[in-house]
């Protein structure tokens, strides 16, 4: 961070004139260009729901000679942003450690960014008993003051969709957690938005009350909201003591010292996203309410309005209905897999599944795209300072065979995207991907993880290096 912007943080938080300066202090303090935006990282974790064909036909070739198959098409612009560690196997590690009923349910979409099984209440799975990597890297970044408002710690998204046990893979930090700590209690998740209007209330409700959308009119705000303390201070000054017009004098130098940055600095690039409003987010409509997190999620991350978002497609089990592919019921009306979506396609007509898979992946390309392009507001490729992981409830019946785990981006440089790595099926190999979550809190800066998930020695063996650049 430069001196000047140094300068400037410190005086508007010490200031005694503060309450004056309170509009420009929030911007400053909150704006990713109060920051040198190559010192900052960026985590995007994606649900999709419900599994998926025995088979994986979505992949072929190995290390960095592979291409993909339709259901994952969309992806092909991405190839050398992303690793596709793929051959993922939960059940063994579901099967070893896990109690409660439905483990083919609940356990392996609980397992996908948590490393841990749910928590058996009643004989069911039904709640978290480790944190998801992400509320764990918020929980961090506030301890160590790396962000400072708790309501923005994490944007967390919810496209509408059924749950069948779990609702949300994504679980909080309790008030008694440390770095890596699990529990035997039943922990709690997220809450998450259904709208993307309240989204942008937790993200930029805080400038509607300021000067207007674009960083232009935020700048000039800030410069000509000096004026105000600046005069207050001339006004006061004579009936001071000698001691009290000391300290004016000096906040008079401070507020010279703003001005002249002011002056010396352009307003950064980019535009706010205009408030969505309410808006109707029934699966007939879920194409025009993602294309709104999109640009939510976008502008969230280049303005520093929160560092980690989470994103989840229906629940666990989902019952995801998808009306613009067009395809009727599969099985008998009233047995508990009919339906036209993609829970009733994933136990009965296999065919049809990478309909649903590519649809997933055309949403995942756009907020691929918007991050990478800087189409919705910026010009700098956000993924070269992030990571997007998209993983899912896997397998048939939910059971965990080949679906990879994908993350796109490089995280700044920490990890080697373009390679296709192999996981393995079997008990052993679960440590990589306790691993795999290992390498995204460390590449996002929480480096005092040494454990994540299920705390057994054998699941614990550090970040798995293979993604690594």
């Amino acid at each position: 961070m430069s001196n000047s912007k140094q300068k400037r943080r410190t005086f508007l938080r010490n200031s005694v004139m503060a309450s004056l300066l309170a509009p420009v202090a929030y911007y400053w303090d909150d704006l990713a260009e109060a920051q040198p935006i190559a010192g900052r990282t960026h985590m995007v974790l994606v649900f999709l729901p419900n599994g998926k064909v025995a088979e994986n036909p979505y992949i072929m070739g190995s290390g960095s000679d592979f291409t993909l198959a339709y259901g994952y098409e969309p992806y092909m612009p991405f190839k050398d942003d992303m690793i596709l560690f793929d051959e993922y196997g939960f059940q063994s590690f579901i099967a070893a450690e896990y109690s409660g009923d439905h483990g083919g349910h609940v356990a392996p979409g609980g397992v996908m960014w948590s490393g841990e099984v749910p928590h058996a209440v009643g004989g069911e799975g039904r709640a978290g008993m480790a944190p998801s990597i992400d509320q764990i890297v918020a929980w961090d970044y506030l301890e160590r003051g790396v962000i400072t408002n708790p309501l923005r710690k994490s944007l967390n998204v919810k496209m509408t969709g059924s749950s069948f046990r779990l609702s949300t893979v994504f679980i909080d930090t309790p008030a008694d957690y440390a770095l890596g700590a699990t529990y035997t209690r039943a922990l709690d998740s997220i809450p998450q938005h259904n709208q993307p209007q309240d989204g942008f209330e937790q993200m930029f409700g805080g400038f509607a009350s300021m000067a207007g959308t674009t960083t232009e009119e935020l700048w000039q705000f800030g410069k000509s909201i000096l004026d105000q303390p600046a005069a207050e201070l001339q006004r006061i000054y004579p009936q001071l003591p000698r001691e009290g017009q000391i300290i004016v004098e000096e906040h008079q130098a401070s507020l010279r010292e703003l001005e002249l940055s002011f002056m010396d600095e352009g307003p950064p690039p980019g535009e706010i996203p205009p408030e969505p409003g309410s808006m109707d987010t029934a699966p007939g409509n879920h194409v025009n309410v993602w294309s709104q997190w999109v640009r939510l999620i976008d502008a969230a991350l280049r303005f520093d309005r929160t560092r980690i978002v989470n994103v989840q497609f229906g629940g666990v089990a989902s019952r995801f209905k998808v009306p613009e592919l067009g395809l009727g019921f599969v099985g008998e009306m009233g047995d508990s897999n009919s339906g036209d979506d993609h829970h009733s396609y994933t136990h009965w007509d296999g065919s049809n599944v990478p309909h649903f898979m590519n649809w997933y992946a055309e949403r995942m390309a756009e907020l691929l795209g918007a991050m990478k392009s800087g189409t919705a507001s910026g010009s700098a490729n956000l993924l070269d300072s992030s990571v997007v992981g998209v993983g899912m409830e896997f397998g048939r019946n939910h059971n965990a065979s080949d679906m990879p785990v994908m993350l796109f981006g490089s995280l700044g440089g920490y990890l080697r995207p373009g390679q296709r790595i192999m996981h393995g099926n079997d008990l052993p190999n679960y440590h990589k991907h306790t691993g795999l979550l290992m390498a995204l809190a460390h590449g996002m800066g929480t480096t005092g993880l040494t454990n994540v998930g299920n705390p057994k020695a054998e699941y614990q063996q550090g970040v798995y290096d293979a993604l690594r650049a």
